[in-house]
């Protein structure tokens, strides 16, 4: 069988879906350069690609209104067993009592993959997992500092996923969340009060991914991230090349801070730092990890390549 041949049969027999480790081994063989898990979550970060979410047991989802493109809030009000079951950790303790405005019915989705376009808490989610893949220390609030719950897209529809349960099962889980010292309290004020809704089924808004469900992406979107990658190669061979002079002051530049220098041998980490110092700089323009080795590897005063 011929190379193109055996690239068509690999398209017509490619899964809708991957996991992100088969999603950065295919664009590595297709690229022919590294590829890793954390790449392919920084791009979700980055707006390049969309991630989805693949539920192995059902879930319940609600629309979640919007005006002019961006989710409605509503301040919620109710007593101490309202709060403590329909709001997170952080926004019981600290009464941050905006929650989202949903509306329509409870929908029990089909699906089992479910995309999903970080404007809810899994965008903490996904930067925690890239700190983990590079090292990094985890984020302490993450970019969006209150959790409103996990959001997917269905339909063109932004929803918000919930879990049914009892009242009762509800505070027991609640409770485990909270501060051992602050869950005893709010337990002698619940013992206090005569709850009548304990054994009641209602629809609790979900504040974290269910323990089986994990983050995979579509094809299509693998095909869109190649692309990029095959775009950026094509700009980075019509672009000035980079005199081996500036890549001496660079390498030197890097060898001799303190920070990045332990990451020399691993542009792909260092990549990450370096975006961060232009996000804070307002530097608009995307870098690249192959030029950054490049630079690296040609501004190195040894014969002997660095990424060998």
């Amino acid at each position: 069988m011929s190379e193109s041949s055996q690239s068509l049969f690999m398209i017509h027999n490619m899964p809708s879906w991957v996991t992100i480790p088969e999603a950065a081994e295919i664009t590595m063989k297709t690229l022919k350069r590294k590829i890793i898990p954390g790449d392919i979550y920084r791009h979700a970060l980055s707006g390049d690609i969309l991630l989805s979410i693949y539920f192995q047991s059902p879930v319940i989802i609600k629309k979640i209104q919007t005006f002019n493109g961006k989710v409605k809030f509503r301040q919620f009000d109710g007593g101490l067993i309202d709060k403590l079951c329909q709001l997170d950790k952080n926004g019981f303790i600290y009464e941050h009592n905006l929650t989202l405005c949903t509306e329509g019915k409870y929908i029990h989705p089909t699906p089992r993959i479910i995309d999903t376009t970080l404007m809810g808490y899994e965008y903490v989610l996904i930067q925690r997992i890239l700190a983990h893949e590079f090292k990094f220390p985890l984020p302490v609030t993450g970019a969006k500092e209150l959790n409103y719950g996990i959001t997917v897209k269905l339909s063109g529809n932004i929803f918000q996923t919930f879990e049914k349960m009892t009242w009762e099962k509800r505070v027991e889980n609640q409770l485990g969340q909270l501060p051992k010292k602050a869950a005893m309290n709010v337990m002698a004020q619940l013992a206090a009060e005569k709850i009548m809704k304990y054994r009641q089924i209602d629809y609790f808004p979900l504040y974290n991914l269910p323990s089986d469900a994990c983050f995979v992406i579509r094809y299509a979107e693998v095909e869109k991230l190649i692309n990029l990658y095959k775009k950026d190669i094509k700009s980075t061979k019509s672009s000035p090349r980079i005199t081996t002079p500036l890549s001496r002051l660079f390498w030197l530049a890097c060898k001799h801070n303190d920070t990045i220098s332990p990451l020399l041998k691993h542009p792909y980490k260092l990549l990450s730092i370096f975006e961060q110092w232009a996000s804070d700089d307002g530097i608009k323009e995307e870098l690249n990890a192959e030029t950054l080795k490049r630079a690296l590897e040609r501004g190195s005063p040894s014969s002997t390549s660095l990424f060998s």
